[in-house]
């Protein structure tokens, strides 16, 4: 089973996208991207889902800091926000992001965005 990474500060989101995944992956979660980065160290993470706003350390520090790491310099990375900004959108893509999907969305449309990345 491959092994989704979850970072987001908000504990209802979290909740909420572990409940619409765990039936296809393991999902590991963190609050902030300190924790992300921690957790993620230890584990085995086939594809990262990464909130950007979050306190301690935010997503795109988390995601430049994740593709300077041997093991997840390849690793797919959706970031999972409410930044609208165009310029975080091409920070994150220039240090590798796979993916950029606003929040609200639905868990299906991220679930089947998710399948099609990791095949």
């Amino acid at each position: 089973m491959k092994t989704i990474m979850l970072v987001d500060d908000s504990t209802s989101i979290r909740n909420v996208l572990k409940s619409a995944l765990i039936a296809d992956y393991q999902v590991l979660t963190a609050e902030n991207g300190q924790d992300g980065l921690e957790k993620s160290i230890t584990s085995a993470i086939d594809l990262f889902l990464l909130d950007v706003n979050m306190p301690v350390m935010d997503g795109i520090t988390l995601l430049g800091n994740l593709k300077k790491l041997p093991q997840f310099a390849k690793a797919p990375v959706i970031m999972l926000t409410t930044e609208t900004k165009e310029e975080r959108r091409q920070e994150a893509k220039s240090l590798g992001a796979t993916g950029w999907i606003l929040k609200p969305c639905e868990p299906e449309k991220l679930l089947s965005a998710i399948k099609t990345i990791l095949g």
